[in-house]
């Protein structure tokens, strides 16, 4: 497993106050066989207990940010109508973004915020 920490000064206006932390494991029986074992592992134990239904990414809100930020500081490509199965773990904040994408060979656990 990897992970990215990013602060505002890596964002084009570093006045918007926007952080992002990106973690991205392969999909393997250790450690994390499972969505749930990874949310786990990279967020918060309640909130594998309580993962709700996924859902496509291609209807995930803001997921043109979230696929350019990715390509940017993860170097990840994520296709334009990707359907891989995408868990919301924050609803209804307008300053984050947090959320587990599960591609085909790995999790990736994405989380946004901004202070500004």
């Amino acid at each position: 497993m990897f992970s990215l920490r990013i602060d505002p000064f890596e964002f084009d206006d570093p006045g918007s106050e926007e952080s992002l932390e990106i973690d991205v494991s392969g999909r393997s029986k250790f450690p994390h066989p499972d969505v749930k074992a990874f949310v786990k592992s990279t967020a918060d134990a309640s909130q594998a207990l309580t993962l709700e239904e996924s859902v496509p990414f291609y209807r995930v809100e803001d997921r043109w940010r979230i696929a350019e930020y990715l390509n940017r500081f993860a170097r990840i490509d994520v296709p334009p109508h990707c359907d891989w199965p995408a868990y919301l773990l924050s609803r209804e904040l307008w300053n984050e973004t947090h959320l587990v994408i599960c591609t085909p060979m790995k999790f990736i656990r994405y989380r946004w915020s901004t202070t500004a």
